[in-house]
């Protein structure tokens, strides 16, 4: 999905604001590995417009040669060395050359040896701290010491009432085993004494218990295709997640997607709210057979997913051939097959995460077949989202019908979030649809939470061609309304000149952080650095989580 067109009454049309509090400026300085592509590049204007990065592989093909050429140079260093404790500056001898070659041979089954290992050393490294590691289990949270303390308690009331319940039998064991003792040691035994070890005795058999048992959960999960990952380390940090604030994302296409990776990271109480108006590619193909646009269902679900690469890899594959499957990618059939399954819309989406083990939850904002117009400065009206992303000069968009009904889990998020993100995304394709919908509009303005709107990095060659970044803000301010936005992040990182150029050979252009005029609009702006540009100039997910989360901690 795209966003719009430049058009220079965007934000004319809006009355000016009282001016807001001064503007934040948060400085981040991550540096952190994006997301591997799906798919391979083909036209720089086809790999901005589905959000492709081809640069991973070149950049790990470069890191190879770079590899290669720092363990030539090294074995080099090694022969030179050789030649002149021979006394030798040009000419090794056959003793140096043969030892050169054992190490060029043996260093790269030295590193895979290495490699092969290290999962073996981290295990042991965790069994040398024993101790260390059974009071981790009694992090609060976990829900260990609870039942621990259950079990506990169930063996003492047990052992209670077979006292009670047994007094008579108790009373002739005790003095047996007092006889016992005297007659084997002529001396009379301390009751009180005994009967206090062997309390200590149960309570240390019943620890023990418990911590064979933690061990046999973890030896479990070893065994079931988790040997790369800690037990301990993964509820911990699933703990962590669980408690992590509540948040509503709202947008659409590849860049709602881009920033879920990285707010995942930070919570699992994320709540993504997507637009029903695709009607390109499978997701328009699947429309015809009367099924709601998945695309953008499946592109968050696989954002958001815990499952193994190779799942969320197959889930996002998308066929080239095998005839009526072309253009079909298989996180879209399956989640059609379980829309049919299950015969709910809903239920299908919920169902399919689970398959992809994923952190939060992904919904449609409406389940109305809706359609996507707009209308232009001329006054043309076009209809269809593909139609509406090749558009120029946007004036309004609308959707068909005009009020469709939001979904009612759409709404409790918003209402109970700590935190509301609209976009990043298309502007006029895959967000302002979203806010078309009177229900969630409505909630948002109600709601406590503030509203950060994510502007673009790069403006599209259609839709937002010259556009500010205050002539975004002023665009959804136009169709909804004030108050849908109280805060406006916006990018003040510089891009690469040569990337520059690639994007202004396509009609794109750097989205300039205009922060005075966003200001003169009622909206606070954050200025971040959050952006990627080794080859596509695209919001960073990891940066851009950080900066979300920074920001709200001063809120």
């Amino acid at each position: 999905m795209k966003e719009p067109l430049a058009h220079d009454s965007g934000a004319s049309e809006v009355q000016p604001a009282p001016a807001p509090a001064p503007e934040v400026e948060v400085e981040v300085e991550v540096e952190v590995e994006t997301a591997a592509p799906h798919a391979p590049e083909t036209t720089f204007l086809d790999a901005h417009a589905q959000g492709i990065n081809t640069q991973d592989t070149h950049d790990q093909d470069t890191h190879d040669q770079n590899t290669h050429d720092q363990n030539t140079h090294d074995q080099n260093t090694n022969a030179q060395d050789i030649n002149a404790q021979n006394g030798n500056g040009s000419t090794s001898t056959p003793a140096a050359s043969s030892a050169i070659d054992s190490q060029v041979v043996l260093q790269p089954k030295l590193e895979a040896q290495v490699e092969e290992a290290r999962p073996v050393i981290e295990r042991r490294s965790r069994e040398r701290k024993p101790m260390w590691r059974t009071i981790k289990w009694l992090t609060v949270g976990l829900g260990i010491k609870r039942w621990a303390v259950l079990s506990i308690l169930g063996l003492l009331l047990a052992a209670t009432g077979a006292a009670l319940s047994t007094a008579y039998i108790a009373v002739e064991w005790s003095v047996a085993i007092t006889e016992w003792v005297n007659e084997r040691t002529s001396q009379l035994i301390n009751t009180e004494f005994f009967g206090l070890m062997l309390l200590a005795t149960g309570f240390l058999l019943v620890g023990i218990g418990l911590r064979g048992t933690l061990k046999a959960v973890e030896r479990a999960y070893a065994s079931a295709g988790q040997s790369n990952t800690d037990f301990l380390e993964t509820a911990l940090r699933r703990r962590k997640l669980n408690q992590g604030e509540r948040i509503v994302a709202i947008g659409g296409g590849t860049g709602l997607s881009t920033m879920l990776r990285g707010l995942k990271e930070y919570s699992s109480n994320i709540t993504a709210v997507v637009t029903m108006a695709d009607d390109g590619g499978s997701s328009g193909m699947l429309r015809e057979h009367g099924i709601l646009p998945p695309g953008d269902l499946r592109n968050c679900i696989a954002a958001l997913a815990e499952a193994e690469p190779q799942m969320t890899e197959l889930f996002q594959h998308r066929f080239t051939g095998l005839g009526p499957l072309k253009g079909h990618s298989v996180g879209n059939l399956i989640v059609a097959a379980m829309c049919e399954i299950k015969g709910d819309y809903v239920a299908a989406v919920r169902e399919t995460s689970k398959v992809l083990a994923i952190r939060g939850s992904v919904l449609p904002s409406t389940l109305d077949d809706v359609r996507l117009g707009a209308r232009l400065k001329d006054g043309t009206e076009i209809l269809g989202q593909v139609n509406v992303n090749k558009a120029r000069e946007i004036h309004e968009a609308f959707l068909i019908p005009a009020e469709p009904r939001a979904l009612p889990d759409v709404v409790k998020a918003i209402e109970e979030a700590e935190l509301i993100i609209i976009g990043p995304g298309s502007l006029f394709t895959s967000i302002i649809p979203n806010l078309l919908v009177p229900e969630i509009a409505a909630a948002i303005k109600r709601a406590k939470a503030p509203s950060i709107y994510v502007c673009n990095v790069m403006t599209q060659p259609f839709e937002t061609a010259n556009y500010k970044a205050s002539d975004h803000v002023a665009a959804i301010i136009r169709h909804i309304g004030r108050g849908i936005i109280s805060h406006a992040l916006i990018n003040n990182g510089r891009v690469k000149e040569d990337v520059l150029d690639k994007y202004r050979k396509v009609g794109a252009e750097y989205v300039t952080p205009d922060e005075a005029a966003i200001e003169m609009l009622g909206v606070r702006p954050i200025k971040a650095n959050f952006i990627d540009d080794n080859n596509l100039v695209r919001h960073n997910p990891q940066k851009l989580a950080t900066t979300i989360f920074r920001v709200m901690a001063k809120m």
